[in-house]
């Protein structure tokens, strides 16, 4: 059983801190280069980047932090570590309310909008203030997943260190 624990630990840390890195990705030039295309070009780009998305390898990395944090949380109470079981337990709440339940109720209605726009029939001007509109708010809401995800590392980095 201590070594499931260390391993479910591991693959927590290993989740937790790849899902912080790809939201802070966004957060530190995502948004930022997409800022500086014409407000159609950058519509395409980022319809195309929410189209790509959806894969394989992004799946484990956005889903199963929160699962493999419960995991490890009842592992850690397995193996007698209360304070480990205490941070992993809250790493998964707050990653689960402030990764995926942001993204689905914000980040991804805000993307399926997007994607309805006809950048074929819509002039620069319109673009650009579709485009300002969609970045300001994403970005924003971006941010909330990037702090909070980084306040779930920090949660299982301490389970971590008191294992």
């Amino acid at each position: 059983m201590a070594l499931l624990f260390r391993l479910s630990l591991s693959i927590s840390l290993i989740l937790v801190g790849g899902i912080f890195g790809f939201f802070y990705a966004y957060v530190a030039s995502g948004i930022n280069g997409l800022n500086t295309m014409a407000g159609v070009d950058a519509i395409n780009a980022m319809n195309a980047i929410n189209g790509a998305i959806r894969n394989p390898i992004f799946f484990p990395f956005f889903f199963l932090p929160p699962v493999v944090c419960f995991i490890a949380c009842a592992l850690a109470r397995v193996n007698m570590r209360p304070t480990s079981a205490i941070w992993l337990a809250l790493a998964g709440m707050i990653y689960l309310g402030g990764g995926i339940l942001i993204t689905m109720l914000v980040n991804v209605p805000m993307n399926e909008t997007l994607m309805l726009v006809d950048t074929v029939t819509i002039n620069a001007q319109q673009g650009d203030e579709i485009w300002d509109a969609y970045a300001r708010d994403w970005y924003f809401w971006n941010v909330w997943r990037t702090v909070l995800s980084g306040i779930a590392l920090i949660c299982v980095g301490n389970a971590f260190f008191r294992a």
